[in-house]
């Protein structure tokens, strides 16, 4: 394991899974993670190719989920069926008389003080039904202590999301930048000065692709992620021209 590849505050979290995958490799044993984002995913995959005997699996519930588990087992397991590690429910509530937003699920779920990762996407449709995928080992609790999101009474009723897409909405906006760099792209989002960009990114308030990033003059491109904190997640969806001064305009949608 090389720690160079990856940066200071991954080490902790690389360290922990090196550990997971040498239980899997030396002992023979099955990890079961709680849900990753996409960059502990990507970490998890370069790690376990470092090792002939050992694969690693990765379920979301939802198709083209973002927050996966993975399973990690010894490679000759491979073929083998494992028990559902994640279930998912439909929020039930009067959605003709109530709106539920996304924010207003996890808002809920974090307020019973459970670990984040037990929870992974959350999937709000136009119709107003809402599906969250959890943990197999968690369902219990939350069957018994999630009956609320804000003041609205709701009730769970365990479904099969496998068939449910995970599409990702979003509002864009028009915005006139002087380049790509990321502290430049980000001070249009805040509204705010690059100075206090930087501090702001020198806090580790800034994500890359789910990443942190601290590297101000990185050159942002069409696709890249930047996940900004108290503000929100946005995307980099077109370049849509220059101006005759030089000036970019850019495409970005914000995750809703």
């Amino acid at each position: 394991m090389r720690l160079e590849h990856f940066n200071k505050h991954e080490y902790e979290f690389v360290t922990k899974v090196n550990d997971w995958i040498h239980q899997v490799y030396y002992s023979h044993k099955i990890k079961k993670t709680k849900f990753l984002t996409p960059r502990e995913q990507q970490v998890v995959q370069v790690l376990v190719n470092e090792f002939e005997d050992v694969v690693v699996r990765f379920e979301g519930g939802f198709k083209n989920a973002e927050r996966k588990r993975a399973i990690i087992i010894p490679a000759y397991l491979s073929g083998e069926l494992f028990d559902q590690t994640v279930v998912g429910y439909e929020v039930q509530y009067h959605h003709r008389l109530v709106t539920i937003e996304h924010r207003q699920v996890l808002g809920s779920l974090t307020a019973l003080n459970i670990d984040r990762a037990l929870v992974g996407d959350i999937l709000v449709l136009e119709t107003g039904k809402i599906y969250v995928a959890i943990c197999e080992e968690f369902a219990s609790f939350i069957m018994r202590y999630f009956t609320k999101v804000g003041r609205h009474p709701i009730s769970l009723l365990k479904v099969d999301i496998k068939g449910l897409e995970k599409l990702e909405q979003y509002e864009e906006n028009e915005y006139i930048i002087s380049s790509m760099r990321l502290d430049v792209v980000v001070a249009s989002l805040m509204k705010a000065s690059r100075s206090e960009v930087f501090e702001y990114m020198k806090q580790g308030n800034i994500q890359l692709n789910f990443k942190l990033e601290q590297n101000h003059s990185y050159q942002c491109k069409i696709g890249d992620v930047i996940s900004i904190k108290r503000y929100g997640r946005y995307k980099l969806l077109a370049q849509k021209s220059i101006t005759k001064s030089g000036r970019i305009v850019v495409i970005i949608g914000k995750t809703v």
